[in-house]
Formats: C-alpha cells, sequence, structure tokens
C-alpha cells in the first residue's frame, strides 16, 4: 500500500550525473542567505515544495520559511507540470507551500527551478526509485530470548541496480482507564544485535562511537551487500504484553487495559536520499567532532546553488499489527 509521505524524511535504478552533487560547508552559508528546497517525490500522487531562507551564521534573527516563488517550475522527463501555490493548510499540505499533483512512473526523472527576489535561482533533479520489494513480515518472539521482540522483513533485491532501502516502526499504546481511551504513539529505537546490515560499528568506530544510534530511529542502508539477493531484515526490541489491571488509592479505583501495537514503514530511496541521511546521520552520530578529532562533517545536497533536497521517495506501509500473546 502506498501512502503520502511529508516531512524532512518520508523517500531502481538511479541516474546522477557528478553535476547534480553538492556540498555544503559552513563557509558556504556563512556568505549571504540561500534559497533552500525541500521536495520528496514518489510517495502518492500530491508533490510537496517548500522554499526558505537561509541564515548567514554571522547574521541574527530567524530562518524564513514558507516562500512564494514567482516562478517556479517543474518538469518530469522533461514534461512540464504546473505547480500550485496555498497560503493556508491543506489536507496533506502545509500552509505556505508549493505543491503538484502528478502519478510517477518508476524512473521518472523530476526536475524542479525555482527563484525568488534577491536569492539566486536554484534547480535539482531526481529519480523516482521502485517500491520496496517487500515478500513478507513477521513478528515473533526469539525462542532463544523470550523476551526479545523480533520484526523479521523479507525482501528480493533486484541484481541490475544499486538500490537504496530506509525502515522505521512506529509503536502505539492504547489505553482505556476506567473506559476511557487515549494512545501514545512513538517511533522505536531498535536494537540491531543480530541485523549485519545496520549494526556495523566495529573495533575503532565501536569504541569511539558507543551510541551507534540512526538520526530520528530511520534505518537506512544499501544493497552493496546483498545484491541480487533474498534477505531477511532482523530488528529487535524489548517484548511486553498487554495487560489488563487495576489500581487502588484509598477509596479511588482505576481499572486500566493497555495494548500494544505496531506499524512498520519501508522506504526504498533515490541515491540523493540515501546521501542525505547518511550526511545527517554522520553529523549525529560522530562524537569525534565535539572533541575536534575529526572534522564536522558537510551536509549533502542536490539543489544547485542553494540548499536542501529534492529526492525521490517510495513509501509502503503495514497496517498496525497487534501485540503477541504471553503464551
Amino acid at each position: 500500500m502506498e501512502k503520502f509521505l511529508s516531512g524532512i524524511f518520508v523517500f531502481v535504478t538511479v541516474i546522477l550525473l557528478p553535476s547534480c552533487t553538492y556540498y555544503f560547508q559552513l563557509d558556504d552559508v556563512a556568505e549571504s542567505p540561500k534559497l533552500v528546497m525541500y521536495s520528496y517525490p514518489g510517495s502518492g500522487d500530491t508533490t510537496i515544495v517548500r522554499l526558505s531562507r537561509s541564515l548567514p551564521v554571522s547574521a541574527k534573527g530567524a530562518i524564513v520559511s514558507g516562500l512564494r516563488s514567482p516562478d517556479i517550475r517543474c518538469t518530469v522527463n522533461g514534461t512540464p507540470v504546473s505547480l500550485q501555490w496555498t497560503a493556508d493548510s491543506l489536507p496533506g499540505v502545509p500552509a505556505g507551500s508549493h505543491y503538484l499533483v502528478t502519478a510517477y512512473r518508476d524512473g521518472d526523472c523530476v526536475e524542479f527551478t525555482a527563484s525568488v527576489e534577491g536569492l539566486k535561482a536554484v534547480s535539482a533533479a531526481t529519480v523516482i526509485p521502485v517500491s520496496f520489494p517487500l515478500l513478507s513480515v513477521e513478528m515473533k518472539r526469539k525462542s532463544s530470548e523470550p523476551s526479545t521482540l523480533q520484526f523479521l522483513i523479507r525482501f528480493k533485491d533486484e541484481a541490475s541496480r544499486t538500490d537504496y532501502y530506509a525502515v522505521k516502526i512506529e509503536k502505539k499504546l492504547m489505553y482505556w482507564k476506567n473506559g476511557v481511551y487515549s494512545e501514545e504513539r512513538y517511533l522505536m529505537a531498535l536494537d540491531l544485535k543480530d541485523e549485519p546490515l545496520l549494526d556495523t560499528f566495529s573495533g575503532l568506530d565501536e569504541m569511539l562511537l558507543p551510541d551507534k544510534e540512526f538520526y530520528q530511529n530511520l534505518y537506512f542502508w544499501d544493497d552493496e551487500k546483498i545484491q541480487g539477493k533474498e534477505y531477511t531484515l532482523r530488528l529487535n526490541t524489548s517484548y511486553g504484553a498487554d495487560y489488563e489491571t487495576d489500581y487502588e488509592w484509598g477509596e479511588e479505583k482505576e481499572h486500566v487495559v493497555c495494548k500494544k501495537q505496531y506499524r512498520i514503514s519501508l522506504y526504498s530511496l533515490s541515491e540523493e536520499c540515501y546521501r542525505y541521511l547518511k550526511s545527517l546521520n554522520d553529523q549525529h552520530s560522530n562524537q569525534l567532532t565535539s572533541s575536534e578529532l575529526a572534522p564536522i562533517r558537510p551536509t549533502y545536497t542536490n539543489v544547485r546553488n542553494g540548499l536542501g533536497l529534492v529526492g525521490g521517495c517510495r513509501l509502503m506501509q503495514t497496517d498496525w499489527m497487534d501485540n503477541l500473546k504471553e503464551d
């Protein structure tokens, strides 16, 4: 099931020219404001384009977001596609956004250009990846560790191309307190000890970077080690059973029911999305930068003359899955 992806993340054969690859250093941001563009075409018929003005390091004030471009254009495989503007929020579209409605096919080349008075015009392109090649999803408790809940994601990689993937898992806690319902949702930090594709730290890296965190709990990888193979991703978390109990505080009583559900989001990423995520993750995880033992790594951008990212992605999402029984 394909769903719309909004926000910073949310992300075949990818054909990129060397001229489409840019990085920005602190010096780039310090000199003058730049036009920042973010867009993630591919996960639905509606594509959002957000523009903002960067703030030089030496300047005071706030970043200006939600800019309207008098000359913003989009082409899909060279064919122009019209964009709309909304100052107010619409279903699935935040206020202060350009957007377009079109269906994409695998391998479509999407290009944007935009200009705002006082800033250099920007442009960026990406290629729409194929959907995540999912075969099955299974949730089970490890026989050797009953206290561990394991998500098994089986997929088949395509041998003829380089692919990039990502996964996140959400947990939903549903409470009924004296019959009154409430819920909590959050992205899970996963135990990667059984997953060699993601648990890649060893030796000196393991000593210097002990956290092994993925930014925003979005776990991503390429197919270098599994190209053309069928593979099962193994992601762990602690198991906790659903429960029903009564609490008493003096004369007050509360009957509580708690149930858990899980939802898996699987992404196919363009190379641009993968590089962007990797640069964010490197900055987040590299504890060496604070001790000045290593330079601060730049954030990837493919926006010519500006900052930000235009990256194709596909999102496949499971339904909410009930927690496993304790027995």
